[in-house]
């Protein structure tokens, strides 16, 4: 009586386990799922707006915090990293001049814009210099 009271309790044990275990990973992917739709709203909202687009770009261009989050992101991508590299040893770290090249390369300028409309702390950062 006491092995079959114990395996009723192991096995109640287990599946409470188990069930805990399997509503950890979909909140989990949930929120994820919520973050992508959150990062494509952002991207859907620079590209349907040029203005805004072009807004961002100035800033991106004056602000020197902005700049300099621009750049670190350039210099960490593996697609960007030798190409900002060099604009980096032309303008001696100017960060403003630096951001005026990649501003005017349209590969660079569109990792960067994709970059910030893709994140979301960024991109509340750039619209609260311009005034939004």
């Amino acid at each position: 009586m006491k092995k079959l009271l114990f395996i009723a309790i192991t096995l109640a044990f287990t599946g409470v386990a188990t069930s805990q275990a399997i509503s950890v990973k979909d909140v989990k992917s949930t929120s994820d799922k919520a973050q992508t739709i959150t990062d494509s709203k952002s991207n859907d909202k620079l590209k349907q707006n040029p203005k805004l687009e072009k807004q961002i770009k100035e800033q991106l261009v004056v602000n020197e915090d902005l700049g300099k989050q621009a750049v670190g992101y350039l210099k960490s991508n593996p697609e960007t990293r030798s190409q900002i590299g060099e604009i980096y040893k032309e303008n001696k770290g100017n960060i403003g001049a630096i951001m005026k090249s990649v501003m005017s390369n349209p590969k660079l300028s569109n990792k960067v814009m994709d970059w910030v409309g893709s994140n979301p702390d960024v991109l509340n950062q750039a619209m609260g210099v311009i005034g939004m």
